[in-house]
């Protein structure tokens, strides 16, 4: 009866010493991956429950993700209405346009021989005629209720850049100061007026009119 229990004895710690054997050899392989010791499983790591993570416990590394916008495409149709030369509704929604700081419609230029000019009508028209009938590439930076402030391409061609090198807007970011120099010293637009042009901006309309 001796030699059976031996043999049973034998073959159990010889199974029990294989177990450890793998256990090892599972934490040494995770060791020389530069994870943690410990059993490998075949678990997903992914849990379809909320878990709640401990910062201050738990540094798992955080990948940022980007945040691609692709852009809209607008159809501007006849019945668009332009209130100034960076603003427009279409389809009952306002847009702006984000690089370009309108001039006021009312605005009138004076030129070196003293002829006066509509600019500001003028700058309005020409964003109509720019984009009535046309399909725009617009990317919204951010919007308050109906109200959208956009950048808008036309033929790849950024629509704010358009207006600021034709003196039809001002510049409202720095990489259109540029463009905006260049219709400044054309004198176009709104550069022909010689006040606006001598002084490298256009003082505020309606202090222009309490001058007269």
């Amino acid at each position: 009866m001796a030699g059976p229990r031996k043999k049973g004895a034998g073959r159990r710690c010889a199974i029990v010493a294989a177990a450890a054997l793998a256990v090892l050899l599972a934490a040494a392989g995770a060791m020389a991956d530069g994870l943690p010791p410990g059993l490998v499983s075949d678990a997903p790591i992914w849990t379809e429950k909320p878990v709640r993570i401990d910062r201050k416990k738990q540094t798992y590394e955080r990948i940022a993700v980007e945040r691609r916008i692709m852009p809209a495409r607008i159809r501007i149709t006849p019945r668009v209405a332009v209130f100034d030369s960076s603003s427009f509704r279409e389809g009952g929604h306002l847009y702006v346009l984000t690089g370009a700081v309108a001039v006021d419609p009312r605005r009138l230029c004076r030129g070196a021989g003293g002829r006066i000019a509509a600019c500001g009508q003028q700058a309005r028209l020409y964003l109509k005629r720019l984009i009535t009938n046309r399909t725009l590439a617009c990317a919204e930076d951010y919007r308050t209720g109906a109200l959208s402030f956009v950048t808008c391409s036309l033929q790849d061609r950024d629509i704010a850049e358009t207006l600021v090198g034709k003196g039809a807007a001002w510049a409202a970011t720095a990489a259109l100061r540029a463009k905006q120099d260049e219709a400044m010293r054309r004198g176009d637009g709104i550069w022909t007026d010689t006040e606006c042009r001598a002084a490298g901006r256009c003082p505020p309309e309606r202090r222009r009119r309490a001058l007269r």
